[in-house]
């Protein structure tokens, strides 16, 4: 493949726009490292990002959220994320869900039958604990 002068030049005109500080390592205030990126924009590492929408909900909330996921002691962790979906009626269980919602760890879906379907998010499968291939498994369709 010949090399495209103008092509070669773009992406060197975009790497010089670039901030210079998104990959440096820094420390967040917690003692844990992170990127200049992550704190710029956030003020607090991804662990201490996690940690403040885990405090935002009520610990009921987040055993329904593990619920909805599979992400619980009868099945092995191998197999969490299996499912990815709580089917909740109204009273306590769509508060507990919207509240998820808010936090951003699950998405309203399709309701029937009086009960609404949600479904949780990446950041939803990363709270209740799920590792790579459980977060795959319970994203696919």
């Amino acid at each position: 493949m010949i090399a495209n002068p103008a092509q070669i030049t773009r992406h060197h005109m975009a790497n010089q726009a670039a901030p210079a500080y998104s990959l440096i390592r820094k420390v967040c205030a917690c003692g844990k490292a992170s990127t200049a990126k992550q704190l710029a924009q956030h003020g607090k590492c991804a662990a201490c990002a996690l940690a403040a929408v885990l405090d935002a909900i009520m610990p009921g909330d987040f055993a329904k959220l593990q619920h909805m996921l599979g992400a619980v002691q009868q099945y092995p962790k191998s197999k969490w994320g299996w499912r990815n979906y709580f089917a909740a009626g109204s009273g306590q269980q769509y508060e507990a869900m919207q509240r998820l919602v808010v936090a951003g760890l699950a998405t309203a879906g399709r309701a029937a039958n009086e009960m609404t379907y949600f479904h949780a998010t990446r950041l939803g499968c990363k709270a209740a604990g799920l590792d790579a291939a459980g977060i795959n498994r319970a994203m696919e369709d």
